[in-house]
């Protein structure tokens, strides 16, 4: 038969059977620390919402997972060890005196708060995508420009307030103490950081004052782009080229913005020139049928206009000034090369033809007498 007498062999003060049970219980709780990490999400989901969406229940539980697996792992390997005993040949100190166990006493606590901090940011991050979701359905532009600024700022009251808990809890530090020490320290850290937090004022500026929202087409400092973010410190441009540029929050406040989502029209102006052989008649009748052109359009509006605009070099101008009735530019474009082609058939019909950049020189014979 066989003989199990050698798992009753101590070894440490603990016999084989007991460090085989650990072990086992250990690999079997990691191994299934995923599943169980799924169930505690889904258990804590029906907690929040009694009739779950598939998706966002699925969003649930991968923001958890990883946040719930690290807490299952530092509870099974603190009552893991905690179930055996520490030969007293190791002469190891206790908890509460510098030592060993002090230090890993207070690296399983620092774990162990950062994990519970890892799922509260997690947290925020969901309910932000809840909401923000449900603003997405909406018009309030301006809440999906904001709710991303209070969900990280939620996210650094978390991490600040978890900072002074482990100060306090496993440190043993007077927190209100220190506390009052950063008020003494405030108006260095304030010299130290006073880029920053103009930065941080301007973005509040930014989301009082609403000079744009997240979204919006601005030129400001010579770069045109789209908003995708505004964050603490910088906001977050796309460009045209689609590249990605940062720029201080300041930036945006003191330099000049120009929002072209706020325009109601796109303004078309530019000169035709033609020669200076042109009949007066001709000409008054072709500058009335680009009015007529202008006019008759409906896509642009009455403030439309083309006139005799003033004599150039080598021909007549002409100023031809339209406001398309549309915010976006490919179909301003669209209205704009539909009233060029509209203006060539005019020209084409009427018989006229464009200037180009000339010069006429005239050559005076001068008689031998006059020398």
């Amino acid at each position: 038969m066989f003989n199990a007498g050698w798992l009753n062999y101590e070894f440490g003060q603990n016999t084989v059977s007991e460090y085989i049970f650990v072990l086992c219980l250990v690999l079997c709780i990691l191994a299934l620390r995923r599943f169980i990490s799924k169930l505690i999400s889904r258990l804590f989901y029906r907690l929040i919402r009694r009739k779950p969406e598939f998706e966002a229940l699925r969003s649930f539980e991968i923001l958890l997972s990883k946040p719930i697996q690290w807490l299952i792992t530092l509870v099974v390997l603190y009552f893991a060890i905690s179930s055996l005993d520490v030969p007293a040949a190791w002469q190891l100190t206790s908890p509460d005196r510098p030592g060993i166990l002090m230090l890993l006493s207070r690296f399983y606590s620092i774990a162990l708060i950062s994990s519970f901090t890892f799922l509260g940011i997690r947290l925020v991050d969901f309910f932000s995508m809840e909401i923000l979701q449900k603003v997405t359905d909406g018009e309030a532009v301006l809440d999906r420009q904001l709710l991303p600024f209070i969900r990280e700022l939620l996210k650094i009251v978390l991490i600040i307030i978890s900072f002074f808990f482990g100060l306090g809890f496993v440190f043993e530090l007077n927190v209100a103490n220190i506390i009052a020490g950063l008020g003494l320290g405030g108006l260095a850290f304030a010299l130290a950081a006073k880029e920053s937090l103009e930065n941080l004022f301007a973005s509040f500026t930014i989301f009082l004052d609403k000079p744009f929202v997240v979204g919006d087409l601005v030129t400001v400092g010579g770069i045109t782009g789209n908003v995708e973010k505004v964050g603490f410190r910088s906001t977050r441009i796309r460009t045209l080229e689609k590249s990605f540029v940062t720029l201080p929050n300041k930036l945006m406040i003191d330099s000049p913005l120009d929002n072209h989502s706020l325009r109601t029209h796109r303004r078309a102006n530019f000169l035709l020139n033609l020669e200076y052989s042109l009949p007066r008649e001709k000409l008054n009748a072709f500058i009335h049928g680009i009015r007529e052109i202008l006019r008759n359009n409906p896509n642009c509006s009455d403030e439309s206009q083309a006139c005799f605009y003033e004599f150039g070099e080598s021909a007549m101008a002409i100023r031809v000034l339209f406001y398309a009735d549309t915010t976006e530019y490919n179909d301003y474009l669209l209205i704009r090369e539909e009233i060029n082609l509209k203006i060539l058939e005019l020209a084409e019909k009427s018989g006229i033809r464009f200037a180009y950049p000339s010069r006429t020189l005239f050559a005076q014979e001068v008689s031998a007498h006059s020398l």
